[in-house]
């Protein structure tokens, strides 16, 4: 006897494959069967009518705080979502102590619209390591959750207030240091933003802007030191359209890291085909050359 049996739904797998009608056969948590399920259960529910499918992966959050005090990531789930990746475009919590909070809590009210008050009440900020920041989530939040190392946390915990400037060789090797350190400790890749319209709480770029191509491209080198790991990217001409430039530099990223790197956001409408077409055109130039760029979409 298995513990569930969902009847008779239209089963849209993942895989690409066209929906059919099926049974899904559960057992301690894990599916067993999909097709004619003939075993008993302990729990049927009636699938007629509706979609079944695995639960979606959401690549591009910002729910690293909200966590804290809401374990459910809400309102994701109530759309299916069951696993959620945060520490996009640049901005991570961690590996950042506690020295670093109120520069990052205000440079994440600015850029991603969170209110200040709810940043400062809901988190304690006791970690100082990437590890220690996943301990605090392990075991005490409803959804599967990952997260990448955000590179203007990551140069505002190495370089200080000396984030807003140039890396000097030094500084660019406990960079590398630092980001190994993360994704030894559980980081599931590392993110970055170019984009004009990120600044921080005093108005000024985020630090991850001020990084040079080769700073960008030594870190890329360094995710791929680790398996199972990703690249996010903005560029401006993620919203304007990509220029040579920006193309070489997604390609290169994903190359170096022998990665996917994933860029938001392809704002894909029907009155502008020849945009999408244009953007989409970056995936093609990067896969002649031995590399993967995937456009995220709305």
């Amino acid at each position: 006897m298995i513990d569930l049996t969902i009847r008779g739904g239209l089963v849209v797998d993942g895989t690409g494959a066209l929906p059919r009608r099926a049974d899904v056969g559960i057992d301690d948590g894990r599916v067993v069967a999909v097709g004619s399920v003939e075993d008993d259960a302990r729990r049927t529910i009636d699938g007629d009518g509706r979609v079944v499918a695995p639960g979606f992966i959401d690549v591009h959050t910002h729910y690293d705080a909200q966590l804290f005090w809401d374990p459910t990531a809400s309102p994701s789930p109530l759309h299916g979502v069951t696993t959620v990746f945060g520490g996009n475009c640049g901005f991570s919590l961690a590996p950042a102590g506690p020295e670093h909070a109120d520069y990052l809590l205000r440079m994440l009210a600015r850029v991603e619209g969170m209110p200040l008050v709810a940043l400062q009440s809901g988190i304690d900020w006791t970690w100082s390591s990437f590890g220690e920041w996943l301990g605090r989530l392990d075991g005490a939040v409803g959804v599967n959750a990952g997260f990448l190392v955000g590179h203007s946390t990551l140069r505002r915990t190495v370089m200080g207030e000396a984030a807003d400037g140039s890396a000097t060789e030094d500084q660019l090797t406990r960079l590398e240091d630092a980001l190994h350190g993360a994704l030894a400790e559980g980081a599931m890749g590392f993110s970055t933003s170019q984009a004009p319209t990120h600044n921080d709480g005093d108005g000024r770029p985020v630090p991850s802007r001020f990084a040079d191509r080769s700073e960008l491209e030594r870190l890329a080198t360094v995710v791929g030191d680790h398996p199972g790991t990703t690249v996010e990217m903005i560029v401006p001409g993620c919203l304007n359209g990509f220029t040579d430039d920006e193309v070489a530099l997604l390609t290169s990223m994903s190359v170096r890291s022998g990665r996917p790197v994933n860029w938001n956001v392809l704002a894909a409408t029907a009155a502008n085909p020849e945009g999408t077409a244009s953007q989409l055109a970056a995936s093609t130039a990067a896969e002649s050359a031995g590399g993967r760029v995937v456009a995220l979409t709305l």
